[in-house]
């Protein structure tokens, strides 16, 4: 009994401690002017939306929050659609060259995104897609592309060969398979996908900072820094931001979270 509440007691010291900057976050962005040099852990006396208004108006986080939307979720269900059709092949399919593609990808998996960042600003910078949404989109897929195509493959492979070719011997073509049985029954990995590309997208900053530089077309993560600077610090208007960013994110993993859990295990397991 006393091992059981060593134990609980640890987890709530380590819950306590990861939970206290949101908490803490989330009471600055409620103080009034007045109230912020009280110390942060403490919850506001006065609670106020001031500092809200004042990001969303002032700071422009009304545009942002729709660039930010646009993005991560064209980014989602592109990496949804691509990923899927590729894993697809590579598990259903044979093709020359098949070997080679994996061996591609797995190599996408080990190189680290500031080790190729230079080169891939220069290539969208080639194609005129610097300032464009597409040009983080198309960016966005390709760094990503690895990871979730090994995530489709890991849940493809526990499909049964015999499903996938009854439908084959029933005249169904590859695409047919493809989307009427394998899709509805790989949910799991499809909300894993999504919810993964999404929040990777929403909270990206450096591809943002440096392919969209004009203003109108920022991004949340980018819009932060508007209330940072070299000397100074909004502090309640960055906080402000801060849960403004969150929510989304939080409200969609509060919905989804037992198909996420589901498609991550499933996909380790397989």
């Amino acid at each position: 009994m006393s091992g059981r509440w060593a134990v609980l007691v640890a987890l709530a010291v380590i819950a306590v401690l990861m939970s206290a900057p949101s908490v803490m976050t989330l009471f600055t962005s409620f103080k009034p002017a007045a109230e912020l040099v009280r110390p942060p852990w403490l919850p506001p006396l006065d609670a106020t939306l001031e500092h809200y208004v004042r990001v969303w108006v002032d700071g422009g986080f009304g545009r942002y929050f729709l660039n930010t939307v646009a993005i991560s979720a064209v980014d989602a269900v592109a990496m949804i659609i691509l990923a899927s059709m590729i894993a697809y092949a590579l598990v259903f399919m044979e093709f020359r060259g098949k070997n080679l593609l994996r061996l591609l990808f797995l190599v996408g998996l080990m190189i680290p995104v500031t080790a190729i960042i230079l080169p891939l600003y220069t290539t969208v910078r080639s194609v005129g897609l610097v300032n464009t949404y597409l040009g983080v989109i198309f960016s966005d897929l390709a760094l990503a592309m690895p990871v979730f195509v090994f995530l489709f493959s890991s849940y493809f492979v526990g499909v049964p060969k015999a499903l996938h070719e009854a439908a084959r011997i029933d005249g169904a073509n590859e695409l047919q398979i493809y989307w009427r049985i394998i899709m509805p029954i790989s949910v799991p990995a499809v909300i894993t996908t999504g919810l993964l590309e999404f929040l990777w997208s929403w909270n990206d900053l450096l591809l943002r900072l440096l392919l969209l530089p004009r203003e109108e077309m920022r991004t949340l993560s980018v819009g932060l820094l508007n209330f940072q600077g070299s000397q100074t610090r909004d502090i309640a208007g960055l906080s402000a931001g801060t849960v403004i960013m969150a929510v989304p994110v939080i409200v969609l993993f509060i919905f989804f979270q037992r198909h996420f859990v589901r498609g991550m295990s499933q996909g380790a397991v397989k």
